[in-house]
């Protein structure tokens, strides 16, 4: 797991000062689903006037973690996404629910890839669950990227 709490906390700060509201897209933990969430990460970093290769490295990124969080959510699940982009960066939170005691895999070749083309990566567990949910044994995962960029 990669967790790097205060780091990622003042990086948020300085990616997202002057960012408007976040863009958001909620989607069935469903591979078929997945090219929804990259036309919507392709064309908010154009609108927002990103160069061609940092937003190829966004969307790379976030693909790698919802294509994980496909693969070990359970059937009628969501994943949600959230992009603050601002002029000097973007903050990208990826939510799901995974089966329990799954995690995803930050060993991997596809998590360093992540790595390699964001500034920070943060991955975090909740396993509480509200009241009316005490039939399944999920959890939810959250992952922040935060990326700088010059435009």
């Amino acid at each position: 797991m990669t967790d790097q709490g205060d780091t990622i906390d003042e990086q948020l700060v300085e990616v997202t000062h002057a960012a408007g509201p976040p863009v958001q897209v909620s989607v069935a933990a469903e591979a078929d689903r997945l090219s929804i969430v990259r036309a919507v990460v392709e064309r908010t970093l154009f609108l927002a006037d990103w160069p061609l290769d940092d937003v190829a490295d966004i969307q790379l990124a976030v693909d790698e973690v919802c294509s994980q969080l496909v693969t070990i959510s359970a059937a009628g699940h969501r994943i949600d996404v959230s992009l603050s982009v601002g002029p000097h960066g973007l903050l990208a939170v990826i939510d799901g629910r995974v089966a329990d005691r799954l995690q995803l895999d930050t060993t991997g070749f596809g998590w360093r890839v992540v790595e390699t083309v964001t500034d920070r990566q943060s991955v975090t567990y909740d396993d509480s669950r509200p009241e009316d949910e005490h039939t399944e044994s999920d959890r939810r995962v959250t992952v922040r990227i935060t990326k700088r960029v010059d435009v």
